[in-house]
């Protein structure tokens, strides 16, 4: 009996990514049921993208489906010259609880997409993607896979360092960054991934009403919902964007705030040392110029200030340019990204 038709059916489409500085290529990988019937992730040549933005997606004739319950892939990581195999379950009950989820307002499914996430040395992500949300539903360790690049692609004589090094020539910024640093620390994004407990809470001075905030994290999830989740404590990774967005009086502002990797990475681990019971609180202070920042990592015992000179910062009023902060180096339009 097909037990997939006892579950409940979820519009959802399967597709893969792998950071834009370490790419990736999928030899094979799908998402499974109980039957082991599956949702193909589909190719893309290489996946290189933001963390835990979808990359490749198929529009099948039919995509409602139950929630998964395993996961098998194989992929080759072009900065490693290796492939990575994960043959894992899943944790379906919590997938259905959040492919069930519904705008309050739209009544459309806040997720549509399941995205598996190919880090360096054989880590794994998975995440529900929606218009305005990801959220990582499993974070998990595959084996090196014992493959030779003939084995993929029987014509060829090269062998895996080879092909690497002729695929990682077409990966012009990811190339660039291996040129320079080198293969990454194989803590990177187990850094990434991990959480804390902590809440967002902007200050505004100045009589100014907050009107909207979009939390980007390192683990690659995102809430652009504006929901007020932020004012909760809870398990989340470490911010890598907050964007703001105030009024005062009829002046319309948006302030785009990137932390520093290694120094945001730091003050968490001074802050937290390892224990996930311990509550803090981002505070992001908005000065009455509103051209003046704060960013304090607190709670009732402690508190580390941020320098803001170790975030980037960018601030538009009325959709045009009101200040940029010394350090801000991003190209034209970067904020956008």
């Amino acid at each position: 009996m097909d037990t997939t038709k006892k579950n409940k059916q979820f519009e959802w489409f399967a597709t893969g990514n792998a950071p834009l500085l370490f790419p990736t290529e999928l030899v094979t990988g799908g998402f499974l049921f109980d039957d082991l019937t599956k949702v193909p992730i589909p190719v893309s040549e290489p996946f290189a993208a933001p963390w835990g933005k979808p990359v490749s997606m198929h529009i099948l004739p039919e995509n409602h489906h139950p929630a998964p319950k395993f996961i098998f892939i194989i992929w080759f990581s072009i900065v490693e010259a290796k492939f990575y195999a994960v043959a894992e379950e899943l944790p379906v009950e919590l997938i259905e609880t959040l492919l069930a989820k519904k705008d309050e307002k739209t009544k459309k499914p806040e997720y549509n997409t399941i995205v598996a996430g190919m880090a360096p040395c054989g880590n794994l992500a998975v995440w529900l993607s929606g218009e305005e949300i990801i959220t990582e539903v499993a974070w998990l360790q595959g084996a090196e896979a014992p493959i030779e690049i003939k084995d993929v692609i029987p014509k060829s004589t090269l062998t895996r360092e080879e092909y690497a090094q002729r695929a990682l020539s077409e990966c012009k910024t990811a190339n660039k960054n291996f040129q320079k640093n080198g293969l990454p620390e194989p803590a990177l994004f187990e850094q990434y991934m991990r959480k804390f407990n902590y809440r967002i809470t902007p200050k505004l001075e100045n009589a100014a009403a907050l009107k909207k905030i979009e939390r980007y994290y390192y683990n690659g999830e995102l809430n652009t919902t504006n929901s007020g989740e932020h004012t909760e404590n809870t398990l989340r990774a470490k911010p890598q964007k907050i964007v703001l967005e105030w009024n005062v009086g009829k002046a319309q502002y948006k302030g785009y705030f990137w932390t520093n990797e290694t120094k945001i990475i730091e003050t968490f681990d001074n802050f937290f040392n390892n224990d996930t019971e311990k509550e803090g609180e981002l505070m992001i202070e908005v000065g009455n110029s509103n051209k003046d920042f704060k960013f304090v990592l607190q709670n009732t015992a402690t508190a580390i200030e941020i320098p803001a000179e170790d975030i980037e910062i960018i601030v538009f009023k009325n959709k045009f340019e009101f200040f940029r902060s010394k350090n801000y180096k991003k190209p034209p339009q970067g904020w956008r990204n």
